[in-house]
């Protein structure tokens, strides 16, 4: 009876294997079209979904919980941040350092440093939700490694808000553009 198992096991492995094949054989001439085309596989659907990786990137989704970047406030172009430290509060794992300046720019508070660990976060998101001011959003960005150890994924107060610009160049969150009627 043993024997029979194992059989059945190969015959399982063997049938999707020949499946994934091909079900990819039928999309072939579409399969490597410019423009990539994402859409949900059904359940009655066989077959990978293959990106080849360094080549084709597939553009993350809105709800993507990447590092974090800092937004600035579109009409006074400085961080939306004020030095709060209810994140650092928040924080389960005690990845976000924040101290607050003494003096204010511009009648607003802001931060004198804001120091944010990558090695030690979790991306939970409780820093994103406990946000006063909205100053603080996951970023889109995926490649995240580095060669080193150490501070190459400690990033500053300039190096989130240089994220935040890249991301959200208006200031607005990705998230609050998608929730906005069109």
């Amino acid at each position: 009876m043993l024997g029979f198992g194992i059989l059945k096991g190969m015959s399982v492995t063997l049938r999707r294997f020949v499946d994934t094949y091909v079900g990819d054989l039928g999309k072939f001439p579409w399969r490597y079209r410019s423009r990539p085309v994402y859409k949900r596989m059904g359940i009655t659907e066989r077959g990978a979904f293959t990106i080849q990786y360094p080549e084709e990137r597939v553009a993350m989704f809105p709800r993507y919980r990447g590092p974090l970047m800092l937004l600035t406030d579109p009409e006074k172009g400085i961080t939306r941040c004020i030095g709060c430290g209810l994140c650092e509060r928040t924080c389960p794992t005690e990845s976000i350092k924040v101290t607050r300046a003494e003096e204010k720019v511009d009648d607003q508070r802001v931060p004198e440093t804001y120091e944010y660990d990558m090695n030690t976060c979790m991306f939970c998101g409780f820093c994103v939700q406990i946000c006063p001011q909205d100053a603080l959003g996951h970023s889109p960005e995926l490649e995240m490694g580095t060669y080193s150890k150490g501070d190459a994924l400690i990033l500053n107060l300039d190096q989130m808000l240089e994220l935040g610009r890249k991301h959200a160049p208006g200031g607005v969150w990705p998230l609050e553009k998608e929730a906005e009627p069109s």
